[in-house]
């Protein structure tokens, strides 16, 4: 897909559809991860709304998506891309994470996310996209992945 994307701001309701859509998309680790990390359904979702941006991605008039980031230091961190179903395969993904890339290159070192390990499309996509693994968590069933965002660090 080479469609034009365009990002903006999420509202407070759309931020809303990013968490029931993430928790439908990572219904099988998301509620596990939260117990394990001592937070309830409530708590997440007021850390979605009071930390870092969450951005909805647009193809025309059409959301397809949204993600949530935040600024750490030099560090962006990628907290979750979701991709509405009817989108998803289509590179929309890619797309954004080229975005990313694009803006924060000399604002920012690093982006940095962590993926499910039940999730082995979206690591082989980070993978394809330059991201490499520095971090596995075995307890938690994640892995952290970074991509430099200078030609010579990474």
């Amino acid at each position: 897909m080479n469609a034009r994307l365009h990002y903006q701001p999420a509202r407070d309701e759309q931020i809303d559809e990013f968490l029931e859509l993430l928790q439908a998309d990572a219904a099988g680790y998301l509620h596990p991860t939260l117990d394990m990390m001592g937070w309830s359904w409530a708590e997440f979702a007021s850390r979605v709304h009071g930390s870092g941006r969450v951005l909805c991605v647009y193809c025309g008039d059409e959301k397809v998506g949204c993600y949530w980031i935040e600024e750490c230091g030099r560090m962006l961190h990628l907290h979750g891309i979701v991709v509405a179903r009817a989108w998803q395969g289509q590179g929309i993904g890619t797309q954004v994470l080229a975005h990313l890339v694009e803006e924060y290159a000399g604002r920012m070192d690093v982006i940095q996310l962590g993926v499910h390990d039940s999730n082995p499309r979206a690591k082989a996509l980070y993978e394809r996209e330059g991201f490499r693994i520095v971090q596995i968590m075995p307890e938690a069933g994640f892995t952290i992945m970074q991509r430099w965002l200078h030609p010579y660090a990474g």
